[in-house]
């Protein structure tokens, strides 16, 4: 059964990003000193004492909208309140009570829901008696808060999870999918298709996810977060401080998430940061599947999906090993695909050889090709295990570590996948230098 969840809502600026990551315990939100940066829900688990609970990160409500998807976060916020069990109005105790405020407010009461009135920025009971007297206007109890210092965060996280509902926790562990790719490729547009409802800012100007935006989707019974991540853009291009963060939140989600999903523009083709996005995940060590999306444009008559294939292998010639899906996000073209094709991703990273399949396999492989001499001396290899899973790793003992180069090593690779697949997932092989005594180490 699903968790509780607690909506934060509130005008640009008031620090609903710095809450929402003293709620999840991490930094998670880009933060930054000027508004509107937080355009999508972010969703991030909270705990506080027994109860666990999700909590949502929304948009700066703006009562006069100034920016072109200003009308789109608006509409994303209330979508946040509409599924949530509680809300959290975080308002702005230094410049006191404004009329966005009060229109919010009324946009609130329309849903029902229990709101608590945090003033934020209150650090000390000094503040309190400066900042509050605007705010008691509103008739309702305040809880006076700072969020980034947390004064007054545990009288809030006492009185918002005291009226939340008992559900049965999750205990299942969900797949965590990363969707990486160039600004523009499609990747909101994707999540929207996968969820079947618009849960993404989509439009087709370059950046509108500025952070990463999770989404739980289930599939078959089985449960998902789809991650959908800032654009990644050319260096010359992310001269904005709130640029570099997304940047970087998108390199941790990376590094977070058990498979990557790298989507491609069938429309402009392959380009060099598409290989430099792709190389992210590769150096990761991360399970991955390309996207070629909006397939729905591209003349088939003039290039087949074998063609794609070729081509995609041809620029990303390191992820030769992962499987290529050519789709349409707009109109779910083979979208059906995605879901069978991560569970195997997964299967295959956390497959363990055994030891004697393993041998036999490298009997079999030094009969086809030894390594060559090194140094005017035979390289034997004695002995393979797998170490790790993932990704899967494997250990080779030789007398000569040395001997065994680099092109070997990718032949190793090579004869591994023709025998066991571990398609979609990189594989690690190790070296380990031993005296030949005739013993298995």
């Amino acid at each position: 059964m699903r968790k509780s969840v607690v909506a934060i809502v509130g005008r640009p600026n008031v620090g609903k990003s710095t809450l929402f990551n003293r709620m999840i315990g991490r930094r998670s939100a880009v933060i930054d000193d000027f508004p509107g940066i937080t355009r999508d829900r972010l969703y991030g688990d909270a705990r506080w004492e027994d109860k666990s609970f999700l909590v949502v990160d929304t948009g700066g409500f703006q009562q006069e909208p100034d920016e072109e998807f200003s009308g789109e976060v608006r509409e994303q916020v209330f979508l946040a309140v509409e599924e949530a069990d509680a809300v959290i109005l975080l308002l702005d105790g230094e410049s006191g009570f404004l009329p966005p405020d009060s229109e919010l407010i009324e946009n609130l009461r329309k849903y029902g829901k229990q709101v608590f009135y945090a003033v934020n920025k209150v650090d000390g009971p000094k503040k309190e008696e400066n900042f509050l007297g605007d705010f008691y206007s509103l008739g309702a109890e305040l809880f006076p808060v700072s969020a980034l210092n947390g004064y007054g965060y545990e009288e809030l996280m006492d009185a918002v999870t005291s009226g939340l509902p008992d559900f049965e926790e999750e205990t299942s562990e969900h797949t965590r999918i990363a969707i990486v790719g160039r600004p523009n490729v499609g990747k909101s547009t994707l999540v929207n298709s996968l969820l079947s409802r618009d849960r993404m800012i989509v439009s087709s100007t370059p950046g509108t996810t500025r952070d990463a935006v999770d989404s739980v989707c289930s599939y078959y019974k089985k449960n998902y977060i789809l991650v959908d991540t800032a654009g990644i853009r050319r260096k010359g291009k992310m001269a904005q401080t709130v640029e570099r963060y997304s940047f970087m939140r998108t390199l941790r989600n990376i590094e977070d998430c058990d498979v990557a999903l790298i989507v491609l523009d069938a429309s402009e083709g392959i380009v060099e940061l598409d290989q430099k996005i792709a190389g992210f995940v590769h150096s990761a060590k991360k399970g991955a599947l390309i996207l070629y999306n909006k397939w729905d444009t591209v003349n088939k008559e003039a290039l087949s999906a074998d063609d794609v294939k070729e081509q995609v292998y041809e620029k990303l010639w390191f992820m030769r090993h992962v499987p290529v899906l050519t789709i349409s996000a707009m109109s779910k073209q083979r979208m059906t695909k995605i879901f069978p094709l991560v569970d195997r991703i997964i299967e295959e990273s956390s497959r363990r050889i055994s030891t004697h399949n393993l041998n036999t396999f490298l009997r079999k492989v030094l009969s086809m090709k030894e390594p060559p001499l090194y140094r005017g001396r035979r390289v034997k290899m004695y002995y393979i295990t797998q170490v790790k899973t993932t990704p899967p790793g494997f250990i080779i003992f030789t007398n000569q570590k040395d001997g065994i180069k680099d092109q070997y090593k990718k032949f190793l690779e090579h004869q591994l996948r023709k025998q066991f697949s571990f398609e979609g997932v990189p594989i690690d092989i190790y070296v380990r230098q031993r005296k030949n005594t005739g013993k298995r180490p």
